[in-house]
């Protein structure tokens, strides 16, 4: 654990509401996102927020399921969660696309990724299934099953006008075997040169990611803090936002992810895992 100065720790004992990730965080799963084990420290953690009624999210950047399926394995870990405690990139890029005005949606992905848009309304394409008729805008989620038909689908698309939208441009997440590969980012480098157009992130380290999770709990991004393993999501995102960006080692990133970069990009705090973040806000 890194030294804590006292205006630091007087922040963290003032914060409204959390932002959490999920893997490397909280819990851990396999390359497939299954078989979950909580981290140390990770249910005493949340369970102190709850009787504290101190509001928080658990912020994917996974759309391997929906955020319902993702409340049920987190429940299922031992993780305290409720049905508005879930957030995925899908969850984002819904919001997303109905403010730019955006209706019909050609998505690469599972069901985990497109059934957040479904749910509010937006006209889902599956890229597999393409008509060859106009979308508003293309998205990549986790989708193991990508093909050259999902290819040649999305470079039509962008070839007639949409834009290309990923989950995330994160190359690995964590898991229990070590890092492991994040296909929306694998699908979006195919498909960036191809199309010739740039693959704007909706999930972290976006700053509408965080302010989607900022409306939810129902506070400003300065009263947040944001927990995460990942020196290029959670901590970039909570900076540039104004929420106090928390580290946590058990994932990604390591204790020595920020030994070559400047001070300016480091976290508020540095801990080993969740268990050491709960000792120091017991103090």
């Amino acid at each position: 654990m890194s030294e804590v100065n006292s205006a630091i720790l007087d922040r963290l004992h003032a914060v409204k509401g959390f932002v959490f990730d999920m893997d490397g965080t909280l819990i851990l799963g396999d390359k497939k996102n299954n078989n979950m084990i909580p981290l140390p420290g990770a249910i005493a953690f949340i369970t102190l927020l709850k009787k504290k009624n101190i509001p928080y999210v658990v912020m994917t950047n996974g759309t391997a399921r929906s955020p319902a399926a993702y409340i049920k394995v987190l429940r299922e870990a031992g993780i305290p969660m409720s049905s508005n405690t879930m957030m995925t990139p899908s969850s984002v890029a819904a919001e997303y696309f109905v403010q730019q005005g955006h209706k019909r949606i050609m998505v690469l992905g599972c069901p985990g990724t497109w059934e957040p848009l479904a749910d509010i309304g937006l006209e889902v394409v599956l890229s597999s299934k393409f008509d060859g008729k106009k979308v508003d805008a293309i998205y990549i989620g986790w989708y193991r099953e990508f093909g050259f038909i999902d290819l040649e689908a999305a470079w039509l698309a962008a070839r007639d006008g949409a834009d290309l939208f990923t989950a995330s441009d994160v190359p690995f997440f964590a898991s229990a075997q070590g890092p492991a590969i994040g296909t929306s980012c694998a699908i979006a480098a195919a498909l960036v040169p191809l199309t010739n157009k740039h693959a704007k992130v909706l999930g972290k380290p976006s700053q509408f990611a965080l302010q989607c999770a900022a409306r939810r709990l129902g506070l400003e991004p300065e009263e947040i803090a944001v927990v995460g393993d990942d020196a290029d999501l959670e901590v970039p995102m909570a900076l540039q936002g104004g929420a106090i960006s928390i580290y946590v080692h058990t994932g990604t990133g390591g204790a020595n992810a920020f030994e070559l970069r400047p001070k300016a990009i480091h976290p508020h705090i540095s801990v080993t895992a969740m268990a050491d973040l709960l000792a120091l806000y017991n103090t």
